[in-house]
């Protein structure tokens, strides 16, 4: 089995080590400016927002319920499919989940790859014991007051935009069911900015409806 990892969305994974995790704490910034409440709009007659992403960041609770200006389901996407080749077929997914607060200042997004999602068990955790082939995937927490047309989310230079992948001691993520339609489940851990600033993740939360979209790729 080819074992080449398909990266059909634009990932920036930044894995620290163990070490590093483990001083976290004691490199937290600032919150009083950085980070301020932000609640979802719960429609009437409901106890929660029909679709969102939430967490405590840094003991602040962000929740993320509105789409941007993308023209496509990028914002709420699972892509399936094979890669075919001469030498075989190989299964590939890419899922994405994106949601703005509505204060303007920051975006949630959940990007993953090979959940096989599909034929999942319930709850499917990341990260775990043998898992499948290139199944990988991050948390980004955008500031959209800081971004810049050069925005390097690894940089040294970035001081406000947050990354956390589904893996070792960053972050843990729980998939609670996928139900007519609609994915959810939870995250918790470390995420860090480029520039070495880090942020505790609590009480994270998500539900997307999701759009399946079945292509496969030919690689001649």
């Amino acid at each position: 089995m080819n074992r080449t990892c398909i990266l059909l969305t634009v990932l920036f994974f930044s894995f620290v080590s163990c070490k590093k995790d483990k001083t976290a704490v004691n490199n937290l910034p600032e919150t009083s400016q950085e980070f301020t409440t932000c609640n979802c709009s719960i429609p009437q007659g409901k106890t929660a927002a029909d679709e969102y992403i939430s967490a405590s960041i840094n003991g602040i609770q962000l929740c993320a319920d509105l789409k941007g200006s993308y023209q496509d389901p990028f914002e709420n996407v699972f892509l399936y499919g094979l890669v075919k080749r001469s030498t075989g077929d190989t299964y590939y997914d890419n899922l994405h989940m994106v949601r703005y607060t509505k204060d303007g200042k920051f975006m949630f997004g959940i990007y993953m790859e090979n959940t096989h999602l599909l034929t999942k068990q319930f709850p499917y955790e990341l990260p775990r014991n043998n898992p499948e082939i290139c199944e990988i995937g991050e948390l980004q927490l955008l500031n959209q007051k800081q971004l810049t047309a050069t925005m390097c989310q690894t940089c040294p230079t970035n001081n406000w935009h947050y990354n956390g992948s589904f893996f070792l001691n960053q972050l843990k993520f729980i998939g609670d069911k996928f139900e007519n339609g609609f994915f959810e489940g939870r995250f918790e851990g470390v995420i860090s900015t480029g520039s070495g600033r880090y942020a505790i993740v609590k009480d994270g939360k998500f539900k997307i409806r999701l759009t399946l979209i079945q292509r496969d790729i030919i690689i001649p």
